[in-house]
């Protein structure tokens, strides 16, 4: 059976105002992370914040101080703020002059934007696996759905998830438009992560999802392979409005309780 697995590092305050900051479970950056490749230290704070936003361990509305993320993460200043403006650029943290950084609410149209570009390339990538299916591709694909059926958790469903996809895109001898994906589906994976941690429930249907497109490659048949990968990547928008819906109740709230109030 599958469980919430969700992180649990960020949860909502009991007046409903808002998120805390973050924890102090918070994982730093270790030395050999810091070190490694000569990779630049603020390119992997950036990095293990967007993780976190988009698995939502940071939920929409979270402080990020810098100062507590210095103190989190075991860094200074400079690769935090630099960190920061980059995710700014990316709409998942919104800076306010004179009141700190947040983690911003998930974007309806980022969300149909990331949507629109992963359909059409996934099932560019589907009808072109086609071509290269062949019987040892066709196990790796079923073992993958094996997985997937046995994952403890929807965090294990999710990381099999997107090894099922990537199977079909080096399949299709066209992995980088993987990567292309990958960039492009931020908005849409924050979306993901919540329907999976919020109802696991539905997890069944996206494997049998799996098996339909499997089934399609495997008759050689492009128009159900392309068929079945568009009602498998269309599934999100079923559950999405729900969460959209809660989002934009719950900021009202706050608006109403930051509100001035008037004197008698």
């Amino acid at each position: 059976m599958i469980r919430n697995g969700a992180p649990a590092t960020i949860r909502q305050e009991a007046d409903g105002s808002g998120p805390p900051g973050m924890e102090a479970d918070t994982p730093r950056l270790s030395n050999a992370e810091t070190g490694r490749s000569g990779r630049r230290l603020a390119d992997q704070v950036y990095e293990r914040l967007r993780d976190d936003i988009v698995s939502g361990a940071l939920s929409p509305g979270t402080p990020m101080a810098e100062l507590d993320l210095c103190e989190r993460l075991g860094v200074s200043r400079t690769p935090v703020r630099e960190a920061l403006i980059k995710l700014a650029d990316a709409d998942l943290v919104r800076i306010y002059p004179q009141s700190g950084s947040f983690v911003a609410p998930i974007s309806r149209e980022a969300f149909r934007h990331a949507q629109f570009i992963r359909e059409h390339l996934e099932c560019a990538l589907v009808a072109e696996a086609v071509r290269f299916i062949d019987a040892t591709s066709l196990r790796e694909l079923n073992d993958i759905i094996e997985r997937q059926e046995k994952a403890a958790t929807s965090a294990d469903f999710y990381a099999t998830d997107e090894e099922f996809h990537h199977a079909i895109a080096k399949i299709s001898q066209h992995e980088d438009v993987w990567q292309v994906i990958r960039q492009t589906k931020i908005h849409f994976d924050r979306v993901r992560h919540l329907t999976l941690q919020e109802d696991a429930g539905h997890i069944p249907l996206l494997i049998e999802q799996h098996r339909e497109i499997l089934n399609g490659l495997a008759e050689c048949n492009e128009a159900s392979a392309v068929a079945a990968m568009r009602r498998h990547l269309r599934e999100v928008f079923r559950r999405a409005e729900g969460i959209f819906a809660r989002q934009e109740e719950h900021a009202a709230q706050i608006a109403v309780k930051r509100r001035p109030r008037r004197k008698p």
